[in-house]
C-alpha cells in the first residue's frame, strides 16, 4: 500500500512517494511540482485549487481564499461566494487535489497519507490538519514535525555522531526555528517557535511598500 508524503504548505503544497529506495515527486495536473494553496469557488460553486486560485485572487479576490493555513485550529471562517469554510474545509480541498494528482500520476489509488506540520503547532491544530486529511479521504498514518522532515531530507539522521543544530524554515507564510538533537538514531526538537505572520509574502509585501513610498517621494520631489 503506498502511502503519499504531503506538505501542506501555505502558500504552496506539494506531495511525494517512497519508490525504489528514493523520493519521487508528485506532478500536478500542469506538471508542477508545487501546488498554490489557492481556492477559488466559481458561481456554479465549483471548487477550484491551485493556480487558478492564485490567479483568480487577483481578478475575484471576494471568491477566492489563500493562506488559510494560519486559522487551522480556529472557528474563523472565510466566505466565499454566500458560504462559509472553515481553515478545515479549504485544507480539505487542497489534500484532495494533491490525492488525485498522485492517484492520476501512480495509476492507484491512495488512501493512507503523512502530513508534515510545523513544530509549534498545538494539538487542536494538529487533530484539524487530520481532519483536514479525513475530509479528503485519507487517512492520516502520522503527522510530521517539518523542522524534523527537512532534517531527514538533509540527510543528519545518518550522521553517525551526536550532533546539536538549528533548522530555519522560511516559508511563504511562516517563519519557523527549531533547536533539535540527534543521538541514537533519534531527532528530537528541543525548542521550537515561529510567527503565522512572518514569511516570503510579507517580504514581497514589503519591498513592494518601499518601491512605491520611493516612488512617491521621487514623485513628489519632481513636482516641487
Amino acid at each position: 500500500m503506498t502511502i503519499l508524503g504531503i506538505d501542506l504548505g501555505t502558500t504552496n503544497s506539494a506531495c511525494a512517494v517512497w519508490h525504489d529506495n528514493a523520493v519521487e515527486l508528485i506532478p500536478n495536473a500542469l506538471g508542477d511540482f508545487l501546488t498554490p494553496s489557492a481556492i477559488y469557488i466559481d458561481k456554479d460553486k465549483q471548487v477550484h485549487v491551485g493556480k487558478i486560485g492564485r490567479e483568480r485572487g487577483v481578478t475575484h479576490p471576494d471568491a477566492t481564499a489563500q493562506v488559510f493555513k494560519r486559522y487551522m485550529g480556529t472557528r474563523k471562517v472565510i466566505k466565499l461566494q454566500g458560504k462559509e469554510y472553515t481553515a478545515v474545509e479549504l485544507s480539505s480541498f487542497v489534500l484532495s487535489r494533491l490525492k488525485e494528482d498522485a492517484e492520476k500520476h501512480l495509476g492507484e489509488t491512495i488512501t493512507q497519507a503523512v502530513i508534515s506540520v510545523p513544530a509549534y503547532f498545538n494539538d487542536t491544530q494538529r487533530k484539524a490538519t487530520k481532519q483536514a486529511g479525513e475530509m479528503a479521504g485519507l487517512t492520516v498514518e502520522r503527522l510530521i514535525n517539518e523542522p524534523t522532515a527537512a532534517a531527514i531530507a538533509y540527510g543528519l539522521h545518518e550522521k553517525p555522531e551526536h550532533s546539536q543544530f538549528m533548522v530555519l524554515d522560511l516559508g511563504g507564510g511562516t517563519f519557523d526555528v527549531s533547536i533539535m538533537e540527534y543521538f541514537s538514531g533519534v531527532l528530537e526538537v528541543h525548542a521550537s517557535s515561529g510567527d503565522n505572520f512572518l514569511g516570503g509574502e510579507h517580504g514581497v509585501q514589503g519591498s513592494v511598500s518601499a518601491c512605491v513610498k520611493h516612488h512617491r517621494h521621487e514623485r513628489n520631489l519632481a513636482v516641487q
